[in-house]
């Protein structure tokens, strides 16, 4: 056989090859979809996407304190519908959401990549955005934003000086900054809980009321901290926290017993720096000199 007969017999073998393929994947196709005549798939995925989301909202609602935090939160920052604000550890956007819907504009930042494929998923909103960053080299201009907001987040940072720095930096001058932090110390906890905890929850840093309100005041938020709020600030309190976020899930059914009693303990006694500590204060306007 010429070698132009078999460059031709090779053409035309290689090019029914291909249409075979072309046409086994059709038929695979169209025997997916018609044995699936009712959207069995589909509903299971839908179905899965909604177990999902009841699992993370779960883990979101069912805790003794971030629905404490996130309350004294929104009410230090007196939102206004014209606010731009970033959410400076965002998570899966559960509480990003929410606080969107009392502002113009927000942008929740979040350095884990499967969070923010979850928060675009299950917590969209119009005017809500979610940008995958570290807060310590934030990817925003100077004087961006009104306000900043960070649950419980500044504790995790690699370089949690850093972290406030750049809050400072994006936020405009006369802005507000309204954190959380954990506030785990000898006074308020033992140190296999705090060992624990640190191991558990990848913390970098515990901070005092003093250390927190010094970090702030060295990056330009002034002197002035209009409020200060321990959570947690009773030795009963701190010891029922212990006891059921090492063990959720055995004490998951007596969840609104131990919800009820730490608010009672907190209400009742305050023999102790809180383990959780939130705080508000405003960049002074002469800070805009120092960047």
């Amino acid at each position: 056989m010429s070698t132009k007969r078999k460059e031709g017999s090779k053409r035309w073998h290689l090019a029914n090859t291909d249409a075979a393929i072309s046409d086994w994947r059709a038929a695979f196709q169209l025997e997916f979809n018609e044995g699936d005549p009712d959207g069995v798939r589909e509903k299971h995925r839908r179905g899965s996407l909604f177990f999902k989301r009841v699992v993370q909202a779960g883990k979101s609602i069912l805790t003794l304190n971030r629905d404490r935090e996130f309350a004294e939160l929104k009410r230090m920052l007196e939102l206004k519908s014209t606010d731009r604000l970033l959410d400076a550890g965002c998570g899966d956007g559960f509480w990003t959401s929410r606080i969107a819907k009392l502002c113009g504009q927000v942008i929740g930042l979040e350095p884990d990549g499967s969070k923010i494929g979850d928060a675009r998923t299950f917590h969209s909103r119009p005017n809500l955005t979610y940008v995958c960053g570290v807060v310590e080299s934030l990817p925003f201009e100077d004087c961006a934003f009104d306000k900043v907001l960070s649950i419980s987040c500044l504790e995790h940072f690699v370089d949690p000086w850093r972290g406030v720095a750049e809050m400072a930096r994006v936020l405009k001058p006369g802005g507000r900054i309204a954190i959380s932090v954990d506030s785990l110390l000898p006074e308020n906890s033992t140190q296999p809980f705090r060992e624990w905890h640190k191991r558990r929850h990848f913390v970098t840093h515990y901070f005092s009321q003093d250390a927190l309100t010094a970090m702030l005041r060295n990056a330009g938020f002034g002197n002035d901290f209009e409020s200060i709020v321990h959570l947690f600030r009773s030795r009963a309190a701190a010891r029922l926290r212990q006891t059921f976020i090492r063990s959720p899930r055995l004490w998951l059914l007596l969840f609104p017993v131990f919800y009820v009693a730490v608010r009672l303990a907190d209400r009742m006694f305050n023999d102790t720096q809180g383990q959780i500590i939130v705080v508000t204060a405003l960049l002074s306007c002469s800070s805009e000199d120092k960047r």
